[in-house]
């Protein structure tokens, strides 16, 4: 299963760079960026180290780089996107490198410490419960002192429990149907079929809100989890930021 087509549909590929609304969401992200951080409370040092993980085209490891002259690693597996990222980065003449791998273990594809590890873009209804719990317990592990782990996320729950019935996707041109395959509750996903005019494809998407996210980070023992909600302007459902501090070793 690719997302290259899920993420080529009109609402989502503002977080492709190589798409007109994704070259406008990375220069609204650069406008943005420090008003983010002042929201989730967050003081970077001169020249921060910052690690994007699930980063997919590097727009907001790209925005780090440009207003915080920071060294910025993107980790991700899709390489096609990741090279898009490292282009762009390249024309900036930006400190950005690129890692495709498995983020589970940022650890094993990395190496020193970070002012601020990253997951933004709201990427985790690609991803697993137990597989970010992994990730979460590595990311400990890379985080320098007084480093912060950052992720937003939107309460899909109660966003899709209202429309799942639908068939017509009305947020998505060209028009595109959709219908249930399956939930899985031991996972916590549900799958569904994508019907276009041309091709059709099958898509899990794991359910996430803000207080799985903060149980998660607190029971992982990070210090000092707050949960703030944030206007994305690239999100019509409300956004929260969660913010953890480095562990107390």
């Amino acid at each position: 299963m690719s997302l290259d087509w899920l993420y080529s549909l009109d609402e989502l590929n503002a977080y492709r760079l190589d798409t007109e609304k994704g070259k406008e969401r990375l220069e609204a992200q650069i406008k943005n960026l420090p008003g983010l951080l002042t929201v989730a409370g967050i003081t970077l040092p001169k020249k921060p180290r910052i690690l994007c993980l699930m980063a997919g085209s590097c727009i907001e490891g790209i925005a780090f780089a440009q207003v915080y002259d920071a060294d910025v690693n993107c980790v991700d597996m899709q390489e096609r996107l990741l090279a898009k990222g490292l282009k762009e980065a390249k024309k900036r003449k930006l400190k950005l490198h690129v890692v495709r791998g498995d983020v589970r273990e940022p650890s094993k594809l990395v190496t020193g410490k970070f002012d601020l590890i990253t997951v933004l873009g709201q990427p985790l209804p690609h991803m697993g419960i137990f597989d970010f719990d992994q990730t979460i317990k590595d990311v400990k592990k890379l985080l320098a002192k007084n480093g912060t782990f950052l992720i937003d996320q939107s309460d899909l729950i109660f966003r899709i429990l209202p429309q799942y019935r639908d068939a017509m996707t009305s947020n998505l041109e060209p028009p595109v149907l959709s219908i249930h395959r399956e939930f899985n509750p031991r996972h916590g996903y549900f799958e569904r079929l994508y019907f276009g005019r041309t091709r059709h494809d099958a898509y899990k998407i794991y359910m996430w809100a803000p207080w799985i996210i903060e149980y998660m980070l607190k029971k992982n023992g990070f210090t000092k989890v707050e949960v703030k909600p944030y206007v994305d302007p690239y999100n019509m459902a409300q956004t929260y930021l969660h913010t953890a501090r480095s562990p107390i070793h």
